[in-house]
């Protein structure tokens, strides 16, 4: 590892889907190293995250406690379908 604020970290790949929503794992990486302060260049949230939050009805802070809450992507992904099922409803 480097002694950058990077820490070598890099999310996953733009167009990696899971549990069938798309940029789910890359914004949950972002949110991840950044609540462990690894976020390093990278920047949360982005332009693309806002606009997944905004489709998905969250703020960054609402999203972010949901990470924090998840400790597995299994976690997150159900929450993430609960809110969305909320919403829905």
């Amino acid at each position: 590892m480097s002694d950058s604020n990077g820490l070598d970290f890099k999310p996953r790949a733009r167009g990696l889907v899971i549990g069938g929503i798309p940029w789910l794992a890359r914004i949950s990486d972002k949110a991840r190293a950044h609540l462990a302060d690894r976020i390093g260049d990278y920047i949360y949230p982005c332009p693309a995250d806002q606009a997944f939050l905004d489709e998905h009805g969250l703020t960054a802070a609402e999203f972010t406690a949901m990470v924090a809450a998840s400790p597995d992507d299994e976690a997150l992904i159900a929450r993430v379908q609960a809110h969305l099922a909320a919403r829905a409803s």
